[in-house]
């Protein structure tokens, strides 16, 4: 990927083959759960579907974060190393449990809706982009991996409903905590750069941030409810 307008088609495949891996993944989910837990099998179909999807998605994110550390982060940060193909295969990883979530979850709310259509469309975007020059890939970098380590707050968004609400008090606690770091170092970052850059910045960071509008505003609903 030596050119910004060049796209890596070879990693589109991967996609499919994440998007099939989350799919079973909500099958084997469901299935556990209908069979060991009773709290999940009084909730309505659609509930149950909202707890597969969120768990599922805490497994993965956790999963890609701990695998992103040795291999992307700390090259990156380290070296600044930005192994293309390697951080397009990981975006793809990230928004096939989004994309997959839009096609099971029934009555998903608008703003989650809205937050999946997203990822998915930028992690597909991302594959035009050479992380090694361009500035908006190093945004977009930056809120994929704040974004994937805050595998807590869907693990909770998923067992809340499994257990009684005493049971859940203190992971949401961590949830709400983890979220808002996350969320703070994330805009701070953001911030931070463009006072810094004012010079680089151009129509496509304009655009950017306007097709991130979508996502703050869910991160800031899901954060005020964590909250409260």
């Amino acid at each position: 990927m030596n050119s910004y307008f060049s796209y890596n088609f070879k990693a589109v495949p991967y996609f499919i083959l994440f998007s099939i891996y989350v799919r079973m993944f909500f099958l084997i989910t469901h299935i556990f759960l209908n069979n060991t837990n009773n709290k999940f099998l009084s909730l309505k179909n659609d509930r149950k579907q909202y707890v597969v999807k969120n768990i599922v998605k805490s497994v993965n994110l956790c999963a890609l974060s701990l695998y992103s550390l040795p291999y992307i982060i700390y090259p990156t940060f380290m070296y600044q190393k930005w192994d293309n193909n390697l951080i397009h295969v990981a975006g793809l990883f990230y928004s096939s449990n989004d994309f997959v979530a839009l096609t099971y979850v029934n009555n998903l709310a608008t703003t989650t809706k809205n937050h999946h259509q997203i990822t998915t469309f930028l992690s597909f975007l991302a594959l035009t982009i050479d992380f090694n020059t361009s500035s908006l890939g190093k945004m977009l970098f930056v809120y994929t991996l704040a974004s994937s380590n805050t595998f807590l707050v869907n693990y909770h968004l998923g067992t809340r409903l499994l257990y009684n609400k005493e049971e859940t008090l203190t992971v949401k606690k961590n949830a709400r905590n983890v979220y808002a770091m996350s969320l703070i170092l994330n805009w701070g970052w953001h911030i931070y750069w463009c006072l810094t850059n004012l010079n680089l910045l151009g129509i496509q960071h304009l655009l950017y941030f306007g097709v991130m509008y979508p996502v703050v505003k869910d991160d800031i609903i899901l954060l005020t409810w964590l909250c409260n």
